[in-house]
């Protein structure tokens, strides 16, 4: 009931008991082995199911081997981990989140190593080829990994020094440090996915969002309704961290701001890293109406040109910065340095919309987040993206 059916399944929650259920459903169920890397092999799957389990003899079910033929990696880790002073091997299907991390074990990257798709010109690198390359590299390596084995499948293979930090302890972490500031702190919703995990609140602080809506007045951005939200990102795959992402909602559009806080699997890090990050949360929200104010002081004369300019600068997408410079090159001759960070967040709007990859779209949002302090007056210029430049989404 709990297992995500699909590499590629993003379940959503709207009630926190629901996502409780699920997170304690995966933290019972996920399994973390320590492993030794040089004893790492990749196996790619050849011949029938059936003979590929007589031949490896590994433990997984027909349907298993048969779902990694066709729809999965058509790879396996074999690995072997120690059980009271034996060795016991095992030979898992892997999941296409785990590539990378088994890549990065092997000190290996390329584009041939992950591409799956074949175009005029480029050939895809045949499975078993791709899996002799990177055992022969992994019995380089004499340092232990961190195994993720989840949902039947392996779904990372980090580094001895990777820090095993749960969703739900992560969650209870953070509930707990921000209902000391924010009482009345609210669970909206929350996506979980084999890529990442990502929870949304609503601060319901009065005090603040009041604080906010005065500012935008004092300069001329007058707001209905002003909200303070804050999102929870991780991930065990990926990033390997921990971001922490807080935006405010104006009559329904999200502006990040503030430093993103992130917080890094690795070495001894437990929950109470993560309190001390969340800790610093009030103080941010305090600060945000002074930047919001000195922002709204600070005129634009070539609004288009300013952030193209910041986007190029700050490696936003090109494709979805041109399209909201353009509406600006032909509504707007000036404005202030406010409303291009506006539109900048609009930015990170149209990367929900056009872009799956959820650890792209949190960076989007991030690097936006950063540009609040940039000087604005540098930007403000005329500025185009050269001819034939590469393009991002």
């Amino acid at each position: 009931m709990c297992k995500l059916l699909r590499d590629n399944q993003i379940k959503n929650f709207l009630t926190r008991q629901e996502l409780e259920d699920y997170l304690n459903f995966r933290k019972m169920h996920d399994k973390w082995f320590a492993s030794p890397i040089q004893s790492m092999k990749i196996i790619a799957g050849t011949g029938t199911p059936e003979n590929f389990k007589a031949t490896t003899k590994t433990l997984v079910p027909l349907d298993g081997i048969k779902e990694c033929f066709e729809e999965g990696t058509n790879l396996f880790l074999e690995f072997y981990i120690d059980v009271n002073g034996q060795q016991k091997r095992g030979v898992i299907p892997v999941r296409d989140t785990a590539i990378n991390s088994i890549l990065a074990r092997a000190r290996l990257s390329g584009f041939s190593l992950v591409n799956n798709e074949e175009e005029p010109g480029v050939a895809v690198l045949d499975d078993s080829i791709k899996a002799q390359i990177i055992t022969d590299c992994l019995k380089l390596y004499t340092a232990q990994a961190k195994v993720l084995y989840r949902d039947e499948e392996i779904s990372a293979v980090h580094s001895g020094q990777y820090a095993v930090l749960t969703e739900s302890d992560i969650i209870a972490s953070f509930e707990e440090t921000m209902k000391k500031d924010f009482s009345d702190l609210e669970f909206i919703s929350a996506d979980v996915s084999h890529r990442y995990f990502k929870a949304n609140y609503d601060l319901h602080c009065e005090e603040v969002e009041e604080d906010i809506q005065m500012m935008l007045s004092e300069i001329g951005e007058n707001a209905d309704s002003v909200k303070v939200k804050v999102t929870v990102f991780s991930s065990d795959i990926g990033t390997a961290a921990v971001h922490i992402l807080t935006y405010i909602d104006v009559d329904g559009m999200s502006i990040v701001f503030g430093k993103p806080k992130a917080i890094k699997h690795i070495g001894k890090r437990t929950a109470d890293d993560i309190k001390k990050e969340v800790g610093k949360l009030l103080s941010l929200f305090k600060a945000c109406p002074e930047d919001f104010k000195r922002l709204g002081e600070i005129q634009i004369h070539n609004p288009g040109g300013c952030l193209r300019s910041i986007a190029k600068e700050m490696h936003l997408p090109k494709k979805l910065t041109l399209d909201i410079a353009s509406v600006l090159d032909d509504t707007k001759p000036e404005c202030t340095a406010y409303e291009i960070y506006w539109h900048l967040n609009e930015i990170g709007a149209a990367a929900e919309k056009n872009i799956t990859d959820g650890f792209r779209i949190m960076t989007i949002k991030e690097t936006i987040a950063e540009c609040l302090k940039l000087d604005f007056k540098k930007f403000d210029r005329d500025f185009l993206w050269a001819r034939g430049e590469k393009e991002e989404e």
